[in-house]
Order: structure tokens, then C-alpha cells, then sequence
């Protein structure tokens, strides 16, 4: 952009004279001028949640998770409270990132509030095996530090991810396994509580395809209108970054509904419901 400057008797323009027009054209010559980026700045690092629906893991699974954690140095913190053995789990899948290279692995040696809060402070990656994600709530209810502090690594731009049970753990409302007279497309068909809110407004299940939970999951969903049901199939595994949800392996089924369903007579129902399918490489915006 170039400047003209005026000299002699016409510099002085009318209206545009005194202290206080001198300040209004040094606003007007800081919102025109072109804004340079600091040099040096690195743009922010966007958190990710990665799903595994049970089975074996992957290697290439447990590679994206270091990836995404930060490489080999990352710290990367094991929380197996889905198990009896939270201590003997948390090795099990410890061994399992130490194998591809990680070499700050931390499996917390009690199970305590402070201890697994002080365990996840700098953590750039937490990894949830699978078990049982009830007990997981149980040990760690929101009403502690812990959920928070888990939600808050993916803020600052680290990775969450688990398997199986660890997979269901990560949203808002998780499916709870506990069986209801209940059948079909029918209210309490599918029990919900509330899971760790990684994955705001879903609910994810696994060992999808494998078990048919098909129509447990959409009981969910219509059950509680405007949530995202997530079904990942067993030895598939999916990452949610930046509101984009992208199959690697397997199948990964997405549910959506209106934001009103309808109930009479304990039958639940809807208008329209939208079912993906994602077969590796494709991905959806939630």
C-alpha cells in the first residue's frame, strides 16, 4: 500500500485539524494497514479423540495415537480403572505404546482422585483400555477433578482415545450394558449415563457390528434427541479432530436424528433418522 504525503498550504484538509483528528487518522491508519503475523508463532495444536471398537488393537491405531500425542517423547498416561487391576491393566496396555517407541509412559500406582489428577497434569495423551466403563464412573464420577482434567488434555491439543470400553467412555452419555425388559425401539431399551463428555452431544458404543447393536444404539439416540450416536465395530478405529469424525479401519456407523422424536405408549419414534456407514478414508462433520 502507498502513502501520499501532502506538503505546502494544501496538507491541511478541512475537518481534519487539532489532537483529536490527529487521533482518528492514526486509528484509521491502524485498521487499513495490513496485519503481519508473528514471526516465530506456532499455530495451536488441535486435540483429537481416538475410538477402537474392542478386539484386538491395531498397530497402526496405537501409531496415530503417538502421532498424535506428540511423537516418542510424549508423555502419555494409562488410566485401566475400567478393570479390576487398574495397576496390572494399566501395564498390559503400557507395554503395548512402549513396544512402538513411547518412552514416558505413566500407569498411576493409586487409584486416589490426587494421584490420577497429578498423573494426568502435562499429559499430552490418555489411553483407556477396555473392561468395564461403568466401573471407570464409578471410580471417577464428574463430581471429581478427574473427568475435567481429561477433557482439558484435548483442549491444550493432546489426544484421548480408548478401546472398547475406553471407546464408549468418551462421550457425553455412554451406553450402560444393563439389561431392561425393554426390547426393540422401545424407552429404556437402552440404558445411558453419563460418560467422560471427551465427545460433546454423543454417545459411542462399540463392538458394533460384531454384537448387533445396531438398534440399541438408535434406541439411545431417540431417546435423547439432538445427540450423535457413534458405533464403532470391533478391530475398526475412527479419530474425531476439529468436529471431523474419519474411519481408518472397520466400519464406523453414525446416527442422527431431528432434534424432536416422538414417544407414546413407551415406543419411541421419528421422522427422519440419518444413518452413515464410513468405510475407511471416509469421515462425516459431527
Amino acid at each position: 500500500m502507498r502513502w501520499h504525503v501532502w506538503r505546502g498550504r494544501s496538507s491541511r484538509l478541512r475537518g481534519w485539524s487539532g489532537p483529536a483528528s490527529a487521533r482518528a487518522l492514526l486509528a484509521l491508519v491502524f485498521l487499513i494497514s495490513p496485519v503481519v503475523p508473528v514471526a516465530g508463532r506456532a499455530p495451536a495444536k488441535v486435540g483429537a479423540v481416538l475410538m477402537v471398537g474392542g478386539g484386538p488393537t491395531p498397530r497402526e491405531a496405537v501409531q496415530e495415537f503417538l502421532r498424535l500425542a506428540g511423537g516418542p517423547d510424549a508423555r502419555i498416561v494409562v488410566l485401566a480403572h475400567t478393570q479390576e487391576d487398574p495397576v496390572a491393566g494399566g501395564e498390559r496396555s503400557a507395554a503395548m505404546f512402549r513396544e512402538l517407541g513411547a518412552r514416558q509412559v505413566v500407569v498411576p500406582e493409586r487409584s486416589t482422585q490426587e494421584a490420577v489428577v497429578s498423573a494426568l497434569h502435562g499429559a499430552e495423551g490418555v489411553w483407556i483400555p477396555g473392561g468395564d466403563q461403568n466401573r471407570f464412573v464409578r471410580a471417577f464420577p464428574e463430581t471429581s477433578r478427574v473427568p475435567g482434567a481429561i477433557r482439558e488434555v484435548v483442549r491444550r491439543g493432546g489426544v484421548v482415545g480408548g478401546t472398547s470400553a475406553g471407546a464408549s467412555l468418551m462421550g457425553e452419555k455412554m451406553p450402560t450394558g444393563v439389561e431392561t425388559r425393554a426390547r426393540g425401539l422401545a424407552a429404556g431399551a437402552c440404558p445411558v449415563s453419563g460418560g467422560l463428555g471427551v465427545l460433546p452431544g454423543a454417545i459411542v458404543d462399540q463392538h458394533f457390528l460384531a454384537r448387533n447393536r445396531l438398534m440399541r444404539l438408535l434406541a439411545a439416540v431417540l431417546e435423547h434427541p439432538g445427540y450423535t450416536g457413534i458405533g464403532v465395530d470391533e478391530e475398526a478405529w475412527a479419530v474425531v479432530r476439529a468436529g471431523r469424525l474419519q474411519a481408518y479401519q472397520g466400519q464406523v456407523v453414525v446416527i442422527r436424528t431431528g432434534r424432536t422424536t416422538r414417544a407414546r405408549e413407551g415406543l419411541l419414534g421419528a421422522d427422519r433418522v440419518l444413518l452413515q456407514v464410513l468405510v475407511p478414508g471416509q469421515s462425516t462433520r459431527l
